[in-house]
């Protein structure tokens, strides 16, 4: 029985949700943790995401099955290590869940005030739950129409922002240099910046768990797409 396999877009709209909106979230720890120089601190981590993905699509394209670290670990260490990584996988995914959908509904609040943040949390997940079930086929459609309005915005803000520079100078970002640096020195500041953002990266090894359901030779350039999607993103 032949089943439909996802393209580019589809397999980028995929990853691509999940590593652009990772860039929103992983910026705020980044700043809270390096302060001014949270920039270079994420510049840090778009480098090792960009070397990495040679290798990465080197990996999965040896071992083309679902499972992305289980099923490499599976193959190359014992059955314990695997599991023990599978499982944190999963714990990883549903606190993702949960925050994302969490995060979403506390901004929508804000915009409209008189609807309760936990039960909206928990129908939105119950959207994406229905979704899932359907098949990755039908999910990935709504996945692009989501990315494709996710990139919109951030190509409105990367906009406005040098819009904004070009009518206000750098004043802004002068006075933020003059601030005090955060845990004691610029280095250490960095430090915990890259380790902050690194910490909540994620959607660039989303790919590898459903590799079975992507065309032939999809990997390898998805792998090249979310590098530079994540260099982007972070600018």
């Amino acid at each position: 029985m032949s089943t439909k396999k996802l393209g580019e877009w589809y397999a980028t709209a995929i990853c691509g949700n999940d590593i652009t909106s990772s860039c929103l979230y992983v910026s705020a720890l980044a700043i809270v943790a390096a302060g001014q120089y949270a920039w270079i601190a994420l510049l840090m981590v778009a480098a090792i995401l960009f070397l990495f993905r040679k290798i990465y699509g080197e990996v999965v394209g040896a071992l083309p099955l679902n499972g992305g670290a289980y099923n490499v670990l599976l193959n190359t260490t014992t059955k314990s290590n695997a599991s023990v990584a599978a499982c944190l996988t999963i714990l990883s995914y549903m606190a993702t869940a949960v925050i994302s959908s969490s995060e979403a509904m506390h901004y929508l609040h804000h915009i409209l005030p008189y609807f309760d943040v936990n039960i909206a949390t928990f129908v939105l997940l119950l959207i994406f739950l229905g979704l899932t079930v359907l098949g990755i086929s039908e999910s990935a459609v709504v996945a692009l129409v989501i990315f494709i309005f996710h990139l919109t915005t951030m190509t409105l803000l990367i906009g406005s922002c040098i819009y904004f520079v070009m009518s206000n100078g750098f004043s802004i970002l002068t006075s933020n240099f003059h601030l005090p640096v955060k845990n004691g020195s610029i280095m250490t500041a960095i430090f915990f910046g890259f380790s902050a953002a690194m910490l909540g990266i994620s959607g660039f090894e989303s790919s590898s768990n459903f590799v079975e359901e992507q065309k032939r030779g999809v990997l390898p350039k998805l792998s090249e797409i979310c590098g530079l999607q994540f260099l982007f993103s972070i600018r």
